[in-house]
């Protein structure tokens, strides 16, 4: 006997087990280890940037106390009585030199002071002037606790006063220029006799082989009104802040440095000064008029590594230096991002050698757990597949006191479930087929019983069914219709066709429709009931008509949900009106004599003043003797006379032609000034603010006692609906290819429940004896058979918009506006 081939078992699950437990273990520990050098980083870069903005912001204040400092003893000199004598006087002597001396006397001394003639010198650098500079420099006039620093003594370059005139009166050192008085620094010290402190920018002083700034003070006269010198001093850039500056060291590369907003070294322990940031992206990020601190792209110092930088300006330097160069000062604090992120680097490293043991330990372990696991399961897929064959008999009986022993008994059951489920299958599809066959028996027996007709349209316009009205009113078998084009039993014209077919796109639907397609699919595409009770005498614009075999139908779309594999349909509902609009054009000609007599009420009305107006003249002429007088009362007469005329050439159209049948030319604009004129009186106490704005417009083919009739049951309605008064606005304008005319009361309004039935006959709602419901049925006819539409709008209580469009052919819209350009 044959032994069974070996199963080949695959060894995936071990694996996948072993894998889990790996990834269970290691994802953990990654994330967390990402998560603490990323948290760690954040809170080193938030301590350091704070650290690094507390020691910017405080070395700023110190250098900004310096240079404070330095600004009162420098301006003590500026105080002292004897400078200020000297210079009042040399002013005074100054006053009296004309413009061209002055310019000569300048000249003669500079050409002095350039040959070093020893008069001008001894006058100026030993001078009595230059005795109280020095003995300021040595500090006998300062306070005894409070000398001139010797770093600023040293630091000092050049000190000298110049007089109003800009030329050198006293100076420590002979190697300075004699004429300032076109300097930058000496006019913004100056600034022309009002006098201001003034800090000029680092720069390189070619004569002294350093890099130096300047600080110039004005020399007030005894009055303190107006500046009669200027006092400047010039230091060595580095030697003045470095003392200050320089000591600030942390760490192996954190330092301090001051630039300008130029991005200009002033003061540096790395970087020499004079020389720029090498890096101009840093310029904009470190000179804000505030303290903080910010990550940076590279160190500023020539490395390309990203950085932490703390700044602070120099808040009471920055008043002084922006109105002298319009430049400030900044502090700039900066170390090595290898050396602030060391510590976090380090305890990474140490973590993740941690981490790689407990991996190995967990691959282990996890290798020993999955054995134990797979043996179960492999005995559980074994009789997964006798079950799926119908081999598997004997019960699964595993004993592991877990979940797996509870699966086995699972599948024990579901065995004996499988084994009853079946039996009874097949009866029950049996069972749901007969309800299907039922429900689409019983849905055609419900249309067939329907009264009007209802077709079935598929995607490609062929008929998929028909009801028991349909073939009646048609004249059609199903067996005939079923599969025709749709237009071979309903003969109409091209137009109506292609409307019919966009209309027909508009509903189909396809398939069954998703939620999101619910959510989406717009309100004239969604299925609908067709044996929902529709409002077929809707009027308006949405009035759908039809006219097949001599007989008027209304028509009404729905959507038809497309069964699966199959395209999509729609639905046609049609009513027979033909006997009602036989109806209703019997009523509107009954209107149409009823409205003639509102008309001719309102010329009765109109012929009946000015006939007055005759009479009372003609009795005057009998009873007067006087010619002149006579004449008088003959020209009213006259007058009179032709209003009447007026008003019967207003009624009769202009001319006596268009009283005719046929169609005529007719300008809108004068039937709408002369019917509301008419309708206005027959409500003289209606106190209504009538605003007519009509727009050039071409003239339109049509009946002008209709249109007069249209408008005069509109304006009567506008009236009625304004008892208590109102405004009246009448429009007109072209609009595409025709013509837009909008009359818009303020009157009670219509309701939103009525408003679809204003333009049925005999409906109203005004009471007894103030409406016949037919005004506006008679005006929707007018103004449908001359090819336009007429809309309502409004809203209870708001007043109510009456908007008629009536068509202009498109040669007589071309001649009219070629006319009005």
């Amino acid at each position: 006997m044959d032994s069974p081939k070996p199963v080949n078992r695959k060894k995936g699950l071990t694996k996948k087990l072993v894998l889990s437990m790996l990834l269970v273990g290691t994802l953990p520990l990654v994330i967390g280890l990402v998560l603490a050098f990323y948290q760690g980083t954040q809170e080193i870069r938030e301590v350091n940037g704070s650290s690094f903005e507390a020691l910017a912001t405080e070395t700023a204040r110190k250098i900004d106390l310096v240079i404070a400092d330095e600004l009162v003893r420098t301006a003590l000199m500026t105080t002292d009585v004897k400078i200020i004598e000297r210079l009042e006087r040399t002013r005074d002597a100054l006053s009296e030199l004309t413009p061209q001396e002055l310019a000569l006397t300048l000249e003669k001394e500079q050409e002095a002071w350039n040959a070093k003639e020893a008069d001008i010198l001894q006058r100026i650098v030993e001078g009595p002037f230059a005795e109280v500079l020095k003995q300021h420099m040595g500090g006998i006039f300062m306070d005894p606790g409070h000398p001139i620093p010797v770093i600023t003594r040293s630091a000092t370059r050049g000190l000298f006063i110049t007089d109003r005139a800009g030329r050198v009166v006293a100076s420590l050192y002979s190697d300075v220029p004699y004429l300032h008085q076109e300097e930058a620094w000496w006019k913004g010290a100056f600034h022309n006799g009002v006098g201001q402190p003034y800090i000029g920018q680092v720069a390189f002083d070619s004569q002294r082989g350093v890099y130096t700034f300047t600080l110039a003070l004005p020399i007030m006269d005894s009055l303190r009104y107006e500046a009669i010198g200027v006092l400047q001093r010039i230091y060595d850039a580095k030697e003045f802040f470095a003392p200050s500056i320089d000591i600030i060291r942390f760490g192996k590369t954190g330092h301090v440095m001051l630039i300008d907003s130029r991005g200009v070294v002033l003061s540096c322990p790395i970087l020499p000064t004079g020389t720029s940031i090498s890096d101009p992206r840093l310029i904009p990020l470190v000179t804000p008029l505030h303290a903080g601190w910010t990550p940076a792209p590279s160190d500023g110092h020539g490395g390309t590594a990203s950085s932490i930088i703390g700044f602070a300006p120099l808040s009471n330097t920055r008043q002084i230096t922006q109105m002298s160069t319009g430049q400030s000062w900044h502090m700039f604090v900066w170390q090595s991002s290898e050396e602030v992120f060391a510590p976090i680097e380090h305890f990474l490293k140490w973590t993740a050698a941690f981490g790689l043991l407990g991996v190995v330990l967990l691959v282990t372990l996890g290798y020993i757990a999955a054995h134990r696991i797979t043996a179960p399961i492999r005995r559980l897929q074994e009789a997964a597949q006798q079950i799926g064959r119908g081999e598997y008999r004997e019960p699964l009986k595993l004993s592991t006191g877990d979940e797996i022993e509870e699966l086995a008994d699972e599948v024990n059951r579901m065995n004996q479930q499988l084994a009853s489920q079946f039996a009874g299958l097949e009866s029950q599809v049996e069972l749901k087929t007969q309800e299907v066959k039922y429900l689409e028996e019983s849905t055609i027996k419900i249309l067939d019983n329907v009264p009007d007709p209802v077709l079935m349209i598929g995607q490609d316009e062929q008929i998929e069914y028909v009801n028991k009205a349909s073939k009646e009113a048609f004249a059609v078998n199903n067996g005939e219709v079923i599969g025709l084009p749709l237009f071979q039993i309903l003969p109409l014209d091209s137009s109506t066709q292609n409307r019919l077919k966009q209309e027909m796109q508009a509903v189909q639907v396809t398939g069954p429709p998703s939620s999101e397609d619910t959510k989406t699919t717009p309100s004239n595409t969604a299925l609908q009931d067709p044996l929902v009770p529709t409002n077929w005498a809707q009027s308006g614009t949405n009035r759908q008509e039809l006219r097949v075999n001599q007989r008027t139908f209304r028509y009404r779309w729905f959507g038809v949900q497309a069964r699966p594999g199959r395209g999509p349909s729609a639905g046609l509902v049609l009513r027979d009106t033909t006997e009602e609009s036989i109806l209703q054009d019997r009523v509107i000609q009954g209107e149409k004599l009823a409205s003639l007599g509102v008309l001719s009420a309102g010329i009765g009305h109109e012929l009946n003043n000015p006939l007055v107006g005759v009479i009372g003249l003609g009795e005057a002429i009998q009873e007067e003797t006087n010619p002149e007088q006579i004449k008088e009362y003959a020209r009213g007469i006259v007058q009179h006379g032709k209003r009447m005329a007026t008003v019967v050439r207003d009624f009769t159209g202009q001319s006596g032609k268009q009283l005719a049948e046929g169609q005529t030319l007719i300008n809108l604009n004068e039937i709408l000034e002369q019917t509301l004129s008419t309708t206005r009186d027959l409500f003289p106490s209606v106190p209504v603010d009538i605003q007519t704005h009509l727009g050039p417009i071409p003239p339109i083919q049509g009946k002008d006692l209709e249109l007069r009739q249209a408008f005069t049951n509109i304006f009567t309605n506008a009236f009625q609906a304004m008892k208590q008064g109102g405004k009246l606005d009448i429009s007109t304008e072209t609009s595409g290819q025709g013509l837009e005319i909008r009359i818009k009361d303020t009157g009670t309004g219509i309701s939103p429940t009525h408003l679809p039935r204003v333009f049925d006959p005999f409906f109203t709602t005004k009471g007894q004896g103030e409406g016949s419901g037919l005004g506006l049925t008679v005006a929707y006819r007018i103004i449908n058979k001359l090819g336009g539409h007429i809309r309502m709008e409004s809203e209870a209580n708001q007043g109510t918009t009456c908007l008629i469009t009536l068509p202009v052919s498109n040669g007589t819209l071309a001649k009219e506006r070629s006319s009005t350009s």
